[in-house]
């Protein structure tokens, strides 16, 4: 099998993980079990936004700015207009999910100790696609979840980072969301995020890191050319 037959497996992989919650326990994704949280969010009557809507409102900044994240993507994804126009639909989606996802510190992390030995060209062109991958894994799986809930379900804060955890529920399934945050000035940013147990940036380090050991830095920023394209 060549290195772009490998490379394809493992992307579908990973789309798959987003919307796909067996996937989660492949022999070949990196988990990140959290810890239990421990303390929980209070409970209040679901906030509807058209046919989804949010419950279990956080008490805390971390989950207030979070929630309002969310519930302006279901409103998004829901939205009879935009649904009819998909530009103008993944421009507000991208916008939205750029406020308060950190795509730079993710892009830091997924490479670690990679990232430093590159230029700034190139770490810039990294943080591009990578923003684009995630921001495309992240909304087919919310729109894949029209007609449910997402439930707020315990939060864990501790100084400057906090550990949220969600379930997004529709008819015939569950998948479970945990968002980990970090204040960034007077707002919190995701850093981070676990589907079902695994977490985002530690699998697609796995995943980046063999295909840079095959090939090249290189290799891997043309592989998320075609991948994003």
């Amino acid at each position: 099998m060549g290195s772009n037959r490998k490379f394809y497996l493992v992307s579908v992989a990973v789309s798959f993980l987003l919307i796909v919650p067996s996937l989660a326990l492949s022999k070949n994704a990196v988990a990140s079990k959290a810890d239990t949280p421990q303390k929980k969010i209070s409970k209040s009557e679901p906030i509807k936004v058209a046919a989804v809507g949010t419950t279990g409102f956080g008490f805390s900044e971390a989950a207030t700015d979070l929630k309002l994240t969310v519930d302006q993507v279901l409103e998004i994804v829901t939205d009879e207009n935009m649904k009819k126009d998909s530009q103008s639909r993944k421009l507000a989606l991208r916008k939205v999910i750029g406020q308060r996802f950190d795509f730079r510190q993710m892009a830091m992390h997924t490479l670690d100790n990679i990232w430093g030995s590159r230029s700034r060209k190139e770490q810039t062109q990294f943080t591009r696609l990578f923003k684009k991958l995630l921001e495309k894994s992240y909304m087919h799986m919310i729109e894949n979840f029209q007609g449910g809930k997402v439930h707020f379900l315990s939060e864990r804060v501790k100084g400057d980072y906090a550990f949220i955890k969600t379930n997004i529920v529709s008819s015939d399934r569950t998948i479970a969301i945990y968002y980990k945050l970090r204040r960034v000035g007077k707002e919190w940013r995701v850093y981070d995020f676990l589907v079902q147990g695994v977490s985002m940036v530690r699998n697609y380090r796995f995943q980046f890191t063999k295909v840079i050991q095959q090939e090249s830095f290189k290799g891997l920023l043309k592989r998320l050319e075609e991948q994003t394209a």
